[in-house]
């Protein structure tokens, strides 16, 4: 947990001094970073359906984690580009302890310091793609 609480340390800060819109913005810019899925990687079986944009992750695990990912909202590619910064190179099992340890998956958000500035839908969205990354790494 100590590694996934060190990778996400920059991203709490960040969203710690910043306000509603500006939230926004910097989401937007994390995901101009995002490591994007390939594109025949872009099929069904990588699909986050809990989101109502397109979205795409491919989760591989080498011992490390490695995930890919991409969407057609540029919110959801900040997010995503979130999950990428906290979980890439760390162990399943650090990555599955830490998504089990909150009770409710939007506490994420709260934890994060993104709160209630990003919509139901693009949290649900959020959410989604835990549970996405949390079956891919059980079903392994």
């Amino acid at each position: 947990m100590d590694n996934i609480n060190k990778n996400f340390s920059d991203i709490k800060d960040a969203f710690s001094i910043l306000e509603g819109q500006d939230k926004l913005i910097h989401l937007i810019d994390l995901g101009k970073k995002i490591d994007k899925i390939n594109m025949e990687d872009k099929k069904d079986t990588n699909k986050v359906h809990a989101c109502t944009s397109q979205t795409w992750i491919k989760v591989k695990n080498d011992g490390k984690v490695n995930i890919k990912a991409d969407s057609e909202s540029a919110i959801v590619k900040g997010l995503l580009r979130i999950l990428q910064i906290g979980f890439n190179n760390l162990e399943k099992k650090n990555i599955i302890d830490f998504i089990d340890d909150f009770n409710e998956p939007i506490e994420v958000f709260e934890w994060l310091n993104i709160g209630t500035s990003i919509s139901s839908q693009r949290q649900n969205g959020f959410i989604g793609a835990l549970a996405f990354i949390k079956k891919e790494l059980t079903d392994e």
